[in-house]
């Protein structure tokens, strides 16, 4: 029994405990907001949570990329002067971001709200959050990475919601961003706690080398536009269809989205990253038919655990809505059907994507994350303006599903036998 433990501590259970319970508080928060904030609350939080998804990507130029292989075999003293300077490039990003966007967005709003103002707070404790966590995985401490994770994504919410609940004036996104806030200032005490074991300030005073990292910027150039298509795949359409329906359309896509995104995080929590090794063991052993077996055994999985997450979020979301008071909640089945369609599809089209990397082919990684954010683009403008509200998720299932037929052709044409020769050469196009 002990030994059964370990293997299932070792092989992740925590990390997916974590995981779980974030969604959880996640998902309890959307239906907090839309049930007590109100719908247009919701579209701000909604676009709220884009830009945080987006920013680190267009500031981080990719580096985290390669960050986080650097520091493999070291401890956090020896790995401290590389996190610096990433954490360096990136405060310079921001800063410089920040000093154009600030009077742009003045200017568009008449001025800059308290809100306005602790979202751009997020975007930078967000970015370096995201720079810190990422070398924290390759120095194998995923364990009390995601532990940070936990505290400055979720654990918070419990407490905003009591909060506002006791005291009804605290039931605003300011308090709730204010939480977040909060959370990631205890999450860098942790951090600092945590790392008092290890002589930190001995690598800190190593003398900084930004062009080594500069380098890396100019010679992986697609991995950043790869980041970028994959974080504006999963944020572009609640902007697009914010300025074409506007707030409350938002709120409400937001709150499916959410509930919907669900089981997309757990299939690629569950499956996706556990067939990486696999397919790239499977692509490195020399046999193409052993490969697509693989990769065969692995959508099966894909599928089939989707297809059963989509079941019971259905029926948990239709439970919700029946025992809630009428007019509660923003209640759309037809597009909740439609979303969780789009999740399926995108989960699929995600196995797709690690199939290509396990054999070596960055650029044709990178080049289908880029295709995706065009089409996710081309297609929420046409049929958000078309269809409106659930022309969005119409958007959703119609770029996953093409994204899912473009990555099924390009594996089809490389074949069994360039799968053997591109694993064993990393930037393959």
């Amino acid at each position: 029994m002990a030994g059964v433990a370990g293997k299932l501590m070792r092989g992740g259970l925590p990390n997916m405990a974590i995981r779980g319970s974030q969604l959880f508080f996640r998902f309890a928060l959307s239906f907090y907001i839309v049930s007590q904030l109100g719908l247009e609350a919701a579209g701000i939080y909604g676009l709220a949570i884009g830009a945080i998804g987006i920013v680190p990507a267009t500031v981080g130029w990719g580096l985290n990329y390669f960050v986080s292989r650097e520091v493999v075999g070291h401890t956090p003293a020896t790995a401290a002067g590389m996190i610096r300077d990433r954490l360096t490039i990136s405060i310079a990003s921001l800063l410089a971001g920040t000093i154009v966007a600030v009077p742009v967005l003045a200017w568009m709003t008449g001025g800059l709200s308290e809100t306005a103002i602790l979202i751009l707070i997020l975007l930078w404790l967000e970015t370096l959050a995201l720079d810190i966590y990422m070398p924290m995985i390759g120095l194998e401490m995923a364990l009390f990475a995601n532990v940070m994770v936990f505290i400055r994504s979720a654990l918070w919410i419990p407490i905003v919601v009591a909060i506002g609940f006791l005291y009804p004036p605290l039931q605003t996104l300011n308090a709730i961003f204010i939480g977040w806030i909060a959370s990631h200032f205890v999450a860098l005490a942790m951090l600092g706690v945590h790392l008092r074991r290890w002589p930190i300030g001995e690598g800190l005073r190593e003398r900084m080398q930004l062009g080594r990292l500069g380098q890396r910027v100019r010679t992986a150039w697609y991995i950043y536009f790869s980041d970028l298509g994959i974080v504006g795949l999963g944020y572009a359409d609640r902007f697009i269809l914010n300025a074409l329906l506007g707030l409350v359309a938002t709120g409400i896509y937001s709150f499916y989205f959410s509930i919907t995104n669900a089981l997309q995080t757990l299939i690629t929590t569950a499956v996706v990253q556990l067939a990486l090794p696999r397919m790239v063991r499977a692509a490195r052993g020399g046999d193409g038919a052993e490969w697509r077996a693989e990769l065969r055994r692995q959508m099966g999985k894909t599928l089939a655990y989707s297809g059963v997450l989509a079941v019971a979020i259905f029926a948990a979301t239709e439970v919700i809505f029946r025992v809630s008071p009428e007019g509660r909640f923003p209640v759309d089945r037809t597009l909740l059907v439609v979303m969780l369609l789009a999740a399926i599809v995108r989960s699929a089209s995600d196995l797709l994507n690690v199939a290509i990397t396990s054999m070596g082919r960055d650029h044709a990684y990178a080049a289908t994350n880029v295709v995706g954010v065009l089409l996710a683009l081309a297609f929420g403008a046409g049929f958000m303006w078309a269809f409106g509200l659930i022309g969005a998720g119409l958007s959703a299932v119609a770029t996953a599903g093409a994204l899912l037929v473009i990555r099924l052709v390009y594996l089809r044409h490389v074949g069994g036998g360039a799968v053997v020769t591109a694993a064993a050469a990393p930037g393959s196009p």
